[in-house]
């Protein structure tokens, strides 16, 4: 895999001369080379650098913390290799440099098959660390993901919107959340099998994934049903995206055997307009009940939420909001 380095130098001659060694490793693909810690900050932050080398002139140690405190601050950068060149090597300048931060010091009259020895050393190093924080991020995701979908999980659906409404109630911003579930799923579920319902269900993950916007937190939330959850975003505009997935999923219809089937979906949209107090549970229950108002006029509605007290069921009972059935 191609590395990149940057040098860090104030002075033309050095940088000239560290250029020639390091090249000389024939490593490096790239070696980049800037003045000061200001260009360095704004070079890893357009490049993928896999060593810094930095000119140190011992006593001097402001520089040298300042990077190290940068590079430590940030996940992405902390495990890059910091390796000193000085042009006067003591044995108390060296000490002086791992404490602060350094992965080596090296004197400017190394030679380029000893530099790359110990380069390969600190890169495999780095290439190892690399490696574990993607299997650890990876594991991460798992957790918090469903498998079938690749949405978040109802854990982490559970979490986020308890963090959300805490901030709403906070900060007195605008939450929404839409309900969105597949109408006559079980009935489909029960005449194709589970291969076929769950091929509707990763297409309407999908819908919903690429239909999201990024400060959207899309969620499945159960069997048949997903969940996004929609931060400072007020009903219109919640409705507004429910109805660009009705859209897509119209446009990406099932595939066979299903191909002349209609994928229809309810959705129902709760809100809160940041004044008073705010219970995540209330918002799920009156998700759900916005779902079956839209229901009891047809499956396919999206429908918003408003307390009406004279809300009534088909069988012409009063809704119960406490137990809403959100279920095809």
């Amino acid at each position: 895999m191609p590395q990149t380095s940057m040098i860090i130098s104030s002075l033309s001659s050095s940088r000239d001369y560290l250029l020639r060694l390091v090249d000389c490793t024939r490593i490096f693909s790239r070696i980049l080379c800037v003045r000061n810690n200001q260009e360095a900050v704004e070079l890893l932050q357009t490049e993928e650098i896999d060593t810094i080398f930095l000119d140190w002139q011992p006593p001097e140690v402001e520089q040298l913390n300042s990077l190290a405190e940068v590079l430590g601050d940030r996940e992405e950068w902390c495990d890059i290799p910091l390796l000193l060149f000085t042009p006067d090597p003591q044995r108390d300048a060296e000490i002086l440099a791992l404490q602060k931060g350094a992965g080596d010091c090296f004197d400017y009259g190394i030679t380029a098959r000893e530099l790359g020895a110990r380069l390969h050393h600190h890169l495999a190093h780095k290439r190892r660390t690399d490696e574990l924080r993607a299997e650890n991020c990876q594991l991460a995701k798992l957790a918090i993901s469903d498998r079938l979908t690749g949405l978040y999980n109802r854990s982490y659906f559970d979490v986020v919107l308890e963090f959300e409404a805490a901030r709403c109630q906070r900060h007195g911003s605008v939450l929404s959340l839409l309900i969105i579930t597949i109408d006559s799923f079980n009935w489909l579920e029960n005449n194709f099998g589970h291969r076929v319902s769950d091929s509707l269900l990763r297409l309407t993950g999908d819908v919903i994934q690429v239909t999201a916007r990024k400060s959207d937190i899309p969620c499945r939330f159960n069997h048949q049903d997903f969940a996004i959850i929609l931060p400072d975003t007020p009903t219109p505009d919640a409705f507004l995206l429910a109805e660009r997935i009705r859209r897509e999923i119209m446009i990406n219809g099932p595939k066979k055997p299903l191909s002349h089937f209609t994928l229809s979906l309810s959705m129902g949209i709760s809100g809160h307009a940041g004044n008073g107090i705010i219970d995540p549970r209330n918002l799920v229950d009156e998700a759900y009940c916005a779902v079956e108002t839209g229901r009891r006029h047809g499956a396919g509605r999206t429908e918003i939420f408003h307390h009406d007290p004279q809300i009534l069921a088909r069988n012409g009972h009063r809704l119960d909001i406490e137990h809403p059935q959100g279920h095809a």
